[in-house]
């Protein structure tokens, strides 16, 4: 698995073993490879020029929040689209809207999924965006409760549109 992400303002390219042993981290052209034992389900042990390091890895809306022997980062995860789609200024900038579901490209809601006043999990299916010939389904960022829908199901919405608000 090959994906870029971003650790307090740095890009570093990471590829990871089919069986998650060994981890490949590139930055400004040099490559290290990083021993890792799973611990628990979320935790690692990491060796890395025969230094030790303690990993938790929490899912949060948007990446990672990630634990290095107790000091904390959080981890934004950008996959190839994800990339593509910031070239060519589609990057979703809703950082500061807590609770907010803003569209992060333009298309055609095709199909709603929740109600107001459901409640919803992370990572729950909240709507299905056409665009660009593929559906993409908008999940929750966090738990809570739909507060409002913003949308129609058939109608069309920009870059940035809010569609939905989550309350927790």
């Amino acid at each position: 698995m090959n994906i870029t992400t971003i650790i307090d303002g740095d890009s570093l390219n990471m590829v990871f073993s089919n069986s998650m042993n060994k981890i490949r981290i590139k930055k400004n052209k040099k490559n290290q490879i990083i021993d890792c034992v799973p611990i628990s389900s979320n935790s690692y042990s990491l060796i890395i020029n025969g230094k030790t390091y303690y990993l938790t890895i929490t899912p949060k809306a948007g990446g990672y929040e990630v634990t290095v022997n107790n000091h904390t980062h959080f981890v934004e995860i950008k996959d190839k689209l994800d990339l593509l789609l910031e070239k060519y200024g589609m990057k979703s900038d809703t950082s500061n809207r807590s609770g907010e579901i803003h569209a992060q490209i333009p298309g055609l809601v095709s199909r709603i999924c929740v109600e107001s006043g459901d409640s919803v999990d992370q990572g729950e299916t909240l709507c299905i965006l056409e665009a660009m010939k593929m559906e993409n389904e908008i999940t929750s960022p966090k738990s809570g409760t739909i507060k409002k829908i913003f949308i129609t199901s058939g109608s069309n919405v920009n870059k940035g549109d809010i569609l939905m608000e989550i309350s927790n």
